[in-house]
């Protein structure tokens, strides 16, 4: 691979590149759900809660909620890898 393709697709792209479509990914799923879950459930559905708080349950409420949710979750690891990795010998690419 000539140097212009490998600096363009450097590893920590890639993974930025996948950690946005699964973030986005996580709010259509979620609105998904807010649009299908009172009609599916054969119950009117009102209110959801998490961990004490209660919100309508709406598609942009499940969105943000999915974003958020998977956004912070994966977010940490990838800090925490980040982190790791300024350590590892063997992780420091050798020009």
């Amino acid at each position: 691979m000539n140097s212009a393709v490998s600096d363009r697709f450097r590893g920590s792209r890639i993974v930025v590149g996948i950690y946005l479509a699964v973030v986005a990914l996580a709010g259509v799923f979620g609105a998904a759900v807010g649009l299908l879950l009172p009609v599916e459930s054969g119950r009117d559905i009102q209110q959801a809660s998490f961990a004490g708080v209660e919100f309508a349950v709406t598609p942009l409420n499940f969105a943000v909620y999915g974003v958020v949710m998977v956004g912070v979750s994966l977010g940490v690891l990838l800090l925490a890898v980040r982190f790791v990795s300024r350590y590892d010998d063997a992780a420091v690419d050798e020009d």
